[in-house]
């Protein structure tokens, strides 16, 4: 059964994600309206009898299981990042997914920093702000959106004010010869590419290798 239907139905891990948990939801397929909401290329299949249902729905549960086996940081990464759900679903998952970016970050050195033990509390609330833009611009920059998710300082800037209701200073956002929150945006993606990788390890081990 199951690894010659993964490989006939799916071409990513991230959309394996996406339509388990949407199957998951009491639909085989996301609907055309969320579909064009997400503008997301989401395969369909005209397959629609009873057994490819239960196949499906095996595989699908074979998906779900190896997210849910994750560390709690990485299926909330998921989740977030390519599952099919609403933000009030995902408010707990953002919530973990932003601590835990957070902690990653902790002993590194902040700019302004300079040789003081801990950052200001200035510098604190800036990262605790950029986690969050962080999160968002990853989860837009991939599937199932595929958008330029927040692209430069400014619209970082306004970003965390529009949604987030927080201000930051980006005034000198980048500072050669010095570190600088340039810096500290390029290290937290890629964290999050990194806990990109380790999450769809799993998922991805399931869609068997071209021969």
């Amino acid at each position: 059964m199951g690894q010659r239907g993964f490989e006939m139905r799916y071409q990513s891990a991230r959309q394996m994600v996406f339509e388990s948990y949407q199957s998951q939801r009491g639909s085989v397929m996301a609907s055309d309206a969320e579909i064009a909401r997400l503008g997301a290329q989401v395969q369909r299949s005209v397959k629609q009898n009873n057994d490819w249902r239960i196949v499906h729905g095996l595989e699908c549960g074979q998906v779900i299981a190896a997210v849910e086996r994750l560390p709690q940081h990485l299926q909330a990464m998921a989740r977030y990042c390519w599952g099919p759900f609403t933000p009030e679903e995902l408010a707990d998952d953002h919530e973990w997914l932003h601590a835990a970016l957070v902690r990653s970050m902790m002993g590194r050195r902040l700019p302004g920093q300079g040789q003081d033990e801990r950052p200001s509390a200035d510098a604190w609330r800036t990262l605790t702000a950029l986690a969050w833009a962080a999160i968002y611009h990853h989860s837009q920059a991939t599937y199932p959106y595929n958008r330029p998710g927040l692209p430069g300082p400014r619209a970082i800037k306004q970003w965390l004010e529009e949604e987030r209701g927080q201000t930051i200073d980006v005034n000198r956002w980048s500072r050669a010869g010095r570190l600088s929150w340039d810096d500290i945006w390029r290290q937290l993606r890629t964290v999050l590419d990194d806990w990109e990788s380790q999450a769809l390890g799993p998922v991805a081990a399931l869609i068997p290798e071209a021969a």
